[in-house]
């Protein structure tokens, strides 16, 4: 079932107000992407849509969404809701020979300024997603890993493999920080968030080796600092992962963590001042 938080919700370029119930069929494959609105601007629309198409191709589907229509409904639905701040759900049905796509607001929860100047705590779990690199619905993982974060009371539980190799959080990515090289796992064995791409990109442009290899969780202790990536942390620093503690003043982390923001803030004017 849809759960908007918004008054309306955008299904196939049509609008509803959500007590128009949609059910979704349960033997339907679910492909979604989360997105982040600030300043009533969608944040790197267009890479999220390039990673719903590569989810769609690796899940055997065809995308009947064009770029053009993503871009527009999720207009639409700002619109819609009048909203500036906020996340958005895009979700693709595909079973019985249909495909539906969704768009609608979710709840968000945004690190504080305290998060971000003091870090925040993750734990481990061992449990891994199935087919990685595509971002589909995986009910029964995030009811496990929603479960373990109320009960540890952390920001996130990062996943370990069967082979005790870290590898991403449960709605975040992970990095490692050794002196001035950073580390995070392969990208082939993750789903690879946005914001990590981005995060990749400002690391090369600020000259810092960013290796990536696996990382036994047993290693954790070997590195000075760690942070969290993701739509709606950015770039947020650990202080903790279970009881290993982590600088979360770490310079290097620090200067990255001001890079990415400002690349945020000239994607928002970028985009601002074509609507004007």
């Amino acid at each position: 079932m849809i759960d908007s938080k918004g008054e309306y919700f955008i299904k196939d370029n049509h609008k509803f107000r959500t007590d128009q119930v949609e059910v979704l069929a349960s033997d339907a494959i679910l492909i979604y992407e989360v997105l982040r609105i600030i300043g009533s601007v969608c944040l790197f629309a267009e890479s999220h849509y390039n990673r719903l198409k590569i989810s769609a191709q690796l899940t055997g589907v065809h995308l009947d969404v064009t770029f053009r229509q993503f871009e527009n409904n999720i207009t639409q639905l700002i619109q819609s809701n009048s909203i500036c701040e906020g996340n958005i759900k895009v979700l693709v049905q595909v079973g019985r020979g249909k495909q539906a796509a969704f768009y609608y607001l979710i709840p968000h929860n945004y690190p504080t300024t305290e998060d971000y100047k003091n870090g925040v705590k993750a734990g481990l779990l061992e449990l891994e997603r199935s087919m990685p690199k595509a971002k589909t619905v995986q009910q029964k993982l995030r009811e496990e890993t929603s479960r373990f974060i109320q009960q540890e009371k952390i920001y996130d539980v990062i996943l370990v493999d069967s082979e005790g190799y870290v590898t991403e959080g449960s709605r975040t990515n992970i990095f490692f920080v050794k002196e001035d090289e950073f580390y995070t796992a392969p990208s082939e064995h993750i789903l690879s968030g946005i914001t990590r791409q981005r995060t990749l990109e400002c690391l090369a442009e600020l000259k810092y080796n960013c290796i990536e290899k696996p990382i036994s969780y047993l290693s954790i202790s070997d590195y000075d600092a760690a942070f969290l990536t993701g739509t709606s942390p950015k770039v947020l620093p650990i202080y903790a992962i279970g009881s290993q503690k982590y600088n979360v003043n770490h310079e290097p982390m620090r200067k990255l963590a001001e890079a990415y923001n400002k690349l945020v803030d000239s994607y928002l004017a970028k985009e601002q001042a074509k609507k004007m």
